[in-house]
C-alpha cells in the first residue's frame, strides 16, 4: 500500500460510518485541492450524497458537523470545511517519512502493484510485413504494445508478447521470382530487410508490365501452399533472416518478444474456422459464390470469410489464429491487439465471429488496442520508411548536437549515448499524448533538449545521478524528516508521493501519456528544488541526508517511471 493511500484511508475509516460503502471505494472519491494552502485532499458531500446512510437536505451542515467531529492522529492534523467540501490536512512530517522510507524500500518497484496473477496475457503488437515498409502504423504498435507489456509486468502478470508477421501470400511467390533475378547473396546477407524490399518493389513494377511475371508468382506460392520442399525452404530462408534483422534492431528500442508468429502458421486451423461456423448455421452464400458471416443485428455489416474463388481473407486468418492460440496458450486471461484505430470497425467483426463460433464461455477476452496516425514520418533518405533507418536518423541528429559541444563531444560512449537520447525522443513523443490522437513527426521538436521531450527526461535523470555522484552523502533511512519543510521540498515529495496512483490509472485505462505528462512534472519539480536546496557542500550533516534521500527517491521514481515506457535511464552525459 502506498504511503497516499494509507493517509487516504485513515480519513475514509472515519467517514465510513456516515456511508453505506467501504473504505476503499471512499478513497476513490477524494480530490487535490488546487491550492495547497487548502489542504493534501479534499472531498465534495455532492459525491457523498448518494451513500449516505440517512438522506441529507443540508449538506453544508453536515459537512460542518463532520469537520467538527474529525479525530486527528498521527496522520491527519485538521480537517476543516468550506460550504459543502471537506479539506484534509496531512502531519507534513510524517508524510514526508513514509513517502521516501516507502521509496527506499521498494526502490526499483516503487509504483508497482504487484500481485499474483494465474493467467497470462497476449499482447499482440509490431507486426510487420517481410519485404515491405515498416511503416509508422507499426512503429507506433511497437512503442504502445511494449509499454502495455511493461506495466501488465508491473502488476505482476505473466505477457507472452507475439510479433504476428506478414508472412504469407502471393507477394512471397512474386519475391521469390524477384530473388532469381535480382537477388544478391552478398546484400542479402548484409541486410535482408532492405534488400528483399528492392527486390519485391523491382519485380513488383515489371509484374506490372509483364502479366507472366503475375503468372510465375501464382504458380510458386501455389508451390508453397502443396507443401514444395524447396520452395518452402526458400520462403523459411527469407523469414528467418528478416526476423533475425528485426530482432537485433528491436534490441536498440529494449524490446524483446516471446514469440515470432504468422500468417503462415494458421493455415491448418482455416477448415476448422469453416467447419464451427458451417456448424453454428452462421454461413452464408452471395449469388457471387462468396462466403459470409450475416452480423446486421450487430450493426456490423456483412462479414466476407471466403472470397468466390475460394481463397480466404484476413478475416478468417485471424479466426484460425484465435483457435491456435487457444490450443497452445489455454489457460491465457486476455488476448490485446495494438493495431490502428482505423481497423476498430474489423476487429469487432473479428470479435464478435469469434463469439458467435465458439459461444460466451469458450470466447477469451479479446481488445483492441486502438492509436491515431502519424503524419509527415520521413528520414533523410526519403518517404519509405525502415525502423532501423528512422533510428539511425534520431541517433545522426544528437550525435550532431552534442559534437558542437566541448564537453558532450567528450563524453564516453557517445555512440550508443546518442542512440538511447534518440529511441527516448521517439518513444516520448508517442506516447505524450492520448493513443487515439494523430501527431505530426517532427524531429526539431522530438530531439530538442528543453523542451518536454524525452531527450529532457534523459537529461533530468542525468543531472539527478550527478547530484548524487557529487555530494558524496550516503543514501540513509535515519535522516529527520522535518528538515524537509522548504516549499521545492514540500512539492517534490508531494509529487513522488502520486507516482503509484499514476500508475494505477494509467494500468486501467492502458494510456502511457498519464505516466509521460508526470515525468515532466517531476522533472521540473526535481529541477527547481535542486536550484534552492543544496546538498554538496551543506555543513548541517543531518539536513544533507534528508535532501539526499528525497533527490534519491525523485531519481528512483522516474528511473522506474521510464522503464515503464520501454527506456532505459542514462546516468551520465
Amino acid at each position: 500500500m502506498s504511503a497516499l493511500l494509507r493517509f487516504k484511508q485513515s480519513i475514509a475509516k472515519q467517514l465510513e460510518k456516515h456511508t453505506v460503502t467501504k473504505t476503499s471505494d471512499l478513497t476513490q472519491l477524494f480530490r487535490y485541492p488546487k491550492k495547497r494552502s487548502q489542504g493534501h485532499i479534499s472531498l465534495s458531500m455532492l459525491k457523498l450524497q448518494t451513500l449516505l446512510k440517512e438522506p441529507q437536505q443540508d449538506l453544508t451542515t453536515l459537512a460542518k458537523q463532520v469537520a467538527e467531529k474529525f479525530e486527528t492522529n498521527e496522520f491527519i492534523t485538521t480537517a476543516c470545511q468550506k460550504d459543502t467540501n471537506l479539506f484534509f490536512h496531512f502531519n507534513e512530517t510524517e508524510y514526508t517519512k513514509r513517502v521516501l522510507l516507502q521509496v527506499l524500500e521498494e526502490t526499483d518497484q516503487y509504483g508497482w502493484h504487484l500481485q499474483d496473477r494465474a493467467k497470462p496475457i497476449l499482447i499482440d503488437y509490431s507486426s510487420p510485413n517481410i519485404a515491405k515498409p515498416f511503416h509508422a502504423g507499426h512503429l507506433r504498435s511497437t512503442i504502445i504494445g511494449n509499454f502495455i507489456r511493461r506495466i501488465h509486468e508491473a502488476f505482476g502478470y505473466r505477457v507472452i508478447g507475439i510479433n504476428y508477421l506478414g508472412d504469407w501470400g502471393k507477394q512471397y511467390g512474386l519475391l521469390a521470382v524477384g530473388f532469381q533475378k535480382y537477388g544478391s547473396e552478398e546484400e542479402m546477407l548484409q541486410d535482408p530487410i532492405h534488400h528483399l524490399y528492392k527486390v519485391y518493389v523491382k519485380i513488383n513494377a515489371e509484374a506490372k508490365e509483364d502479366p507472366d511475371i503475375d503468372r510465375q508468382a501464382n504458380e510458386y506460392f501455389k508451390k508453397m501452399e502443396e507443401g514444395d520442399e524447396q520452395a518452402l525452404a526458400q520462403w523459411k530462408r527469407f523469414r528467418d533472416m528478416s526476423i533475425q534483422s528485426y530482432a537485433s534492431i528491436y534490441k536498440r528500442l529494449n524490446i524483446v518478444f516471446d514469440v515470432y508468429s504468422g500468417e503462415s502458421q494458421v493455415n491448418n486451423y482455416i477448415p476448422k474456422v469453416h467447419a464451427l461456423l458451417a456448424q453454428k448455421g452462421l454461413l452464408t452464400q452471395t449469388p457471387e459464390g462468396a462466403v459470409t458471416v450475416d452480423l446486421e443485428q450487430y450493426d456490423l455489416g456483412q462479414a466476407v470469410v471466403k472470397r468466390s474463388d475460394g481463397t480466404t481473407l484476413y478475416l478468417t486468418r485471424d479466426l484460425a489464429n484465435i483457435l491456435m492460440r487457444k490450443e497452445l496458450y489455454k489457460d491465457y486471461e486476455k488476448a490485446f491487439y495494438v493495431v490502428g484505430a482505423e481497423q476498430q470497425g474489423y476487429f469487432k467483426q473479428v470479435f464478435k465471429i469469434a463469439q458467435l463460433m465458439l459461444g460466451d464461455d469458450d470466447t477469451p477476452q479479446l481488445e483492441h488496442i486502438g492509436f491515431g496516425r502519424i503524419k509527415g514520418m520521413s528520414t533523410r533518405k526519403g518517404t519509405v520508411i525502415f525502423l532501423q533507418d528512422i533510428l539511425d536518423t534520431a541517433k545522426e541528429k544528437i550525435l550532431d548536437y552534442m559534437k558542437q559541444s566541448e564537453t558532450k563531444n567528450l563524453i564516453e560512449g557517445i555512440d550508443e549515448v546518442a542512440d538511447q537520447l534518440g529511441v527516448s525522443g521517439i518513444l516520448v513523443r508517442d506516447m505524450k499524448a492520448k493513443r487515439i490522437k494523430d501527431y505530426v513527426f517532427d524531429w526539431d521538436s522530438m530531439m530538442d533538449t528543453k523542451g518536454d521531450t524525452g531527450v529532457f527526461l534523459q537529461y533530468a535523470h542525468a543531472r539527478a545521478c550527478g547530484i548524487e555522484r557529487k555530494a558524496n552523502v550516503d543514501i540513509v533511512k535515519d535522516c529527520d524528516f522535518s528538515l524537509l519543510k522548504e516549499k521545492e521540498a514540500i512539492q517534490l515529495v508531494d509529487l513522488i508521493s502520486k507516482f503509484p496512483e499514476v500508475v494505477e490509472q494509467s494500468f486501467e485505462t492502458l494510456e502511457p501519456s498519464a505516466i509521460v505528462n508526470y515525468l515532466f512534472k517531476l522533472s521540473h519539480a526535481t529541477s527547481s528544488a535542486s536550484k534552492m536546496l543544496r546538498v554538496k557542500d551543506v555543513t548541517d550533516q543531518e539536513l544533507a541526508k534528508a535532501r539526499m534521500l528525497m533527490f534519491w527517491s525523485a531519481r528512483v521514481t522516474l528511473s522506474n517511471g521510464l522503464r515503464l515506457l520501454g527506456i532505459e535511464s542514462i546516468k551520465h552525459m
